[in-house]
């Protein structure tokens, strides 16, 4: 290829699954920037053709091992939507909850596989410790609430399926209790200037795309988009086809990518508190301080959430009859915007499935916020937004 830059292409290492970064730069700063999705194609929006949907929610959670519920939540909203069902108001409060905690798992996992990135070398191991027991305990309030750490089968079309046992949510109550007081240790430990190291410096002063685009603070709403607005393309329509390193970097990568009125926008957890709540903080590490105060909120939400359910009353609405329909499923990740679309036939299976993760939105983002940024820092930019590759593979171009 014959390019007037010097190129630093480098397999990501600490994410969520496999992906490579490409940078063109002059020596100093990046010019251009490719984020390529290298996983293979899983290929989910396929299989669950045909097939009925107290199956599919079962098997897309299976598309993911971090955003497992939050899977599996979007896709029974799609099938309520298409039946016309409305799920019990404590089973859909328990739902909220199990997402929750789901999104701190994730949340939790990032601050792990990026601290080593944000702070000061001799802090790293002691960070790690103590996000892995805030970890354990985060999951052990999932299996109490979702009857398993990961892939929780309680979450089903019309609510929960089955309702925790007295002592363990209890229990999961007082876990909490634990984790809440954790939240300020992380928080004053990973935003404390003193125990960041040199990037920081510089991510502060480099400001991020101002475009965002969330449904809900907590859980998701389709109603809060314009779900017309949202458009799937590949990549090689995305971005124009330039020259050789364009053209070969379609060839490669495996992944969509998602536009909000033809437009780049950033979803996540900055998105959300950008229009939620007010949060105005510009620059690349803003990024991760917006994930952090999330935790910290979805601490306070959780704790009101366990204060107001029941378990004893209906967690599950009354008998489901599967017909022909078509629904949506919307519903805010871990990482952003997350879209489930299905159609079903007359027996009510499913005759068309179609899946927008928030890594599509995010991969525009992260191309584009890497231009201008010093090559020597570049790589920590596509693990600030917390990219998860597979929820994102369901591509590839064959001759």
């Amino acid at each position: 290829m014959n390019i007037p830059f010097k190129a630093y292409g480098k397999e990501l290492v600490r994410i969520a699954g496999e992906a490579e970064f490409l940078a063109l730069h002059d020596g100093d700063k990046v010019v251009k920037a490719y984020f390529i999705s290298r996983a293979p194609v899983r290929g989910f929006e396929s299989l669950v053709v045909g097939k009925n949907p107290i199956f599919v929610v079962e098997a897309v959670m299976r598309i993911c091992g971090v955003c497992h519920a939050a899977h599996g939540i979007a896709s029974a909203e799609a099938f309520e939507h298409a039946l016309g069902l409305l799920p019990s108001r404590h089973g859909l409060l328990l739902r909220e909850a199990i997402g929750l905690v789901n999104r701190l798992q994730s949340h939790i996992l990032h601050t792990i596989l990026i601290s080593q990135d944000i702070l000061r070398p001799e802090l790293h191991g002691k960070m790690v410790k103590m996000m892995l027991s805030f970890l354990e305990k985060v999951n052990s309030i999932m299996l109490k609430l979702g009857s398993a750490v990961t892939h929780p089968p309680a979450i089903v079309i019309g609510g929960i399926s089955r309702p925790p046992t007295e002592a363990s949510f209890k229990e999961a109550q007082r876990i909490l209790v634990e984790v809440v007081k954790s939240v300020s240790d992380l928080r004053d430990s990973v935003l404390n200037e003193d125990n960041m190291n040199e990037h920081i410096k510089v991510l502060k002063k480099i400001r991020a795309p101002e475009n965002f685009i969330a449904s809900h603070l907590f859980y998701g709403d389709r109603y809060n988009i314009s779900l017309d607005k949202v458009t799937v393309k590949h990549y090689s329509e995305y971005k124009p086809m330039e020259d050789d390193v364009d053209r070969e970097v379609a060839k490669k990568t495996t992944t969509l990518i998602a536009l909000y009125d033809g437009k780049k926008v950033e979803v996540g957890p900055r998105a959300r508190l950008s229009i939620y709540r007010g949060f105005n903080a510009k620059s690349l590490f803003d990024v991760q301080v917006a994930r952090i105060k999330e935790i910290e909120l979805i601490t306070f939400r959780l704790s009101e959430l366990m204060d107001i359910i029941d378990i004893s009353a209906p967690l599950r609405s009354g008998q489901i009859v599967f017909r022909e329909g078509e629904g949506v499923g919307v519903y805010e990740a871990p990482r952003g915007l997350l879209i489930h679309k299905v159609a079903l036939d007359n027996e009510g299976r499913v005759r068309k499935y179609r899946i927008i993760t928030p890594t599509m939105f995010n991969v525009p983002i992260i191309e584009s916020t890497s231009l201008g940024v010093p090559i020597s820092i570049v790589e920590v930019i596509p693990r600030l937004y917390d990219p998860c590759i597979p929820c994102t593979t369901h591509l590839i171009k064959l001759k």
